[in-house]
């Protein structure tokens, strides 16, 4: 699950976490100043307690009984009800019995009383001294660990902004922008990433335009020789030979045909021209560029409007139809269409390896000399330009490949 979160989202958590865990011990840190606050205040109380029952023996005058509550910073209540009130309702914190009387303390509150009984006496006591919490080393205790933490989590952030902008032309990148730059003057390990980065993208368009250039060019210089052998063979009188010259040289044209739609399809440029239409247009195209009779073909087609570049989408189905035929037991191939799925079939063996093997460039059931295997790697391609799906099913000796529509 961890390996999901993105850097930024997991920095965010270890954030909350910690500031969690800050408030947690705040609030321990204040419960403890707190309980530490009452077990001296009642220390406190109990020796005031214990002084007063000793005074009260030798019979004090209201004078000295003043400066005693003057000394200790306690004030006598005066009114019954309240007395009555602190004694059935307080909290009793202590109870304690001496040779000179007997003491208790209460807590109402956040106020301390103390009730001593002694010959004859019944006092009760207001603490007025007050306990106020240790605020300056709370405050401290608060305010440092948060900005050092806010601190941390500015300074990381900003230390990874340029890893945003690193994905983000990453991404430009992986969808065909080549042109794609990152700025960066930072000697750690994200600016030696982008330094890399930039580096990796100039190889990489240096390649891919000595790529293309080497294609055209042998394409080119292919392409008009072949032309006029062609025009050459036509003119030859023995039969025979004339067949087999045309076969040869219209089967090198094929190759180079193939070859210019797979530098096409892998260029920088490689745009689809998507353009409503009825999918039976789109099969009269396919036939049209096969040049084959459609009686080899079986066809059942629910014709519906579609969206796809119909130039391309006719390879596609060429392709497919050419394969089925090249392939099957009787040259027949069955074509099927719906608004969700398009179905090419032929009686034929199963292929031996899995579906993707056979889609990347140049990859042949076994070593023939009647093609390059890019048939298979083009439909690929193009299909997934369309955001189709492609797939391959044997049953009962039939090979279907299937194409779904979204």
């Amino acid at each position: 699950m961890i390996k999901n979160i993105s850097i930024s989202a997991f920095i965010n958590t270890i954030f909350i976490l910690a500031l969690f865990a800050i408030v947690i011990i705040l609030i321990i840190f204040i419960k403890f100043d707190k309980e530490k606050y009452h077990i001296f205040a009642q220390k406190k109380n109990e020796i005031v307690a214990e002084k007063l029952l000793f005074t009260l023996k030798n019979n004090p005058s209201k004078r000295q009984f003043k400066m005693f509550a003057k000394e200790f910073e306690v004030k006598v209540i005066q009114d019954e009800e309240i007395k009555l009130d602190i004694i059935n309702n307080a909290s009793a914190l202590t109870l304690r019995r001496t040779n000179f009387g007997i003491y208790r303390t209460f807590l109402n509150k956040n106020d301390f009383f103390i009730y001593i009984q002694s010959n004859g006496y019944n006092i009760m006591l207001k603490d007025l001294q007050t306990y106020s919490y240790n605020i300056a080393i709370l405050a401290l205790f608060i305010i440092l660990p948060l900005g050092i933490l806010f601190f941390l989590f500015f300074i990381i952030k900003k230390k990874l902004k340029p890893l945003k902008k690193l994905n983000t032309q990453i991404k430009k990148f992986s969808n065909g922008d080549l042109n794609v730059k990152i700025l960066s003057n930072s000697t750690d390990e994200i600016g030696t990433i982008a330094k890399n980065f930039n580096e990796a993208v100039l190889h990489i368009n240096n390649q891919r335009k000595s790529k293309d250039l080497f294609m055209r060019n042998l394409m080119h210089e292919l392409k008009t020789p072949i032309t006029k052998a062609m025009f050459i063979a036509e003119k030859l009188d023995n039969g025979k030979d004339k067949d087999i010259l045309q076969r040869a040289f219209k089967r090198m044209d094929d190759i180079i045909k193939e070859l210019a739609t797979v530098e096409k399809l892998t260029s920088q440029n490689t745009t689809i021209f998507k353009e409503r239409t009825r999918f039976f247009q789109v099969y009269k195209k396919t036939l049209e560029i096969m040049l084959i009779n459609s009686s080899n073909i079986e066809t059942k087609i629910d014709d519906f409007s579609i969206t796809l570049d119909i130039s391309m989408f006719s390879i596609v189905l060429k392709n497919l139809i050419d394969n089925a035929i090249k392939f099957s037991n009787n040259s027949q191939a069955i074509f099927l269409a719906n608004k969700n799925k398009i179905d090419i079939s032929s009686y034929g063996n199963p292929l031996t390896h899995e579906l993707s093997y056979y889609t990347e460039a140049f990859s042949q059931e076994e070593k023939r000399s009647d093609g390059f295997g890019l048939g298979l790697y083009i439909v690929q391609t193009i299909v997934n330009l369309h955001s189709y799906k492609l797939m391959y099913n044997h049953h009962k000796g039939l090979n279907t490949f299937t194409i779904l529509l979204p």
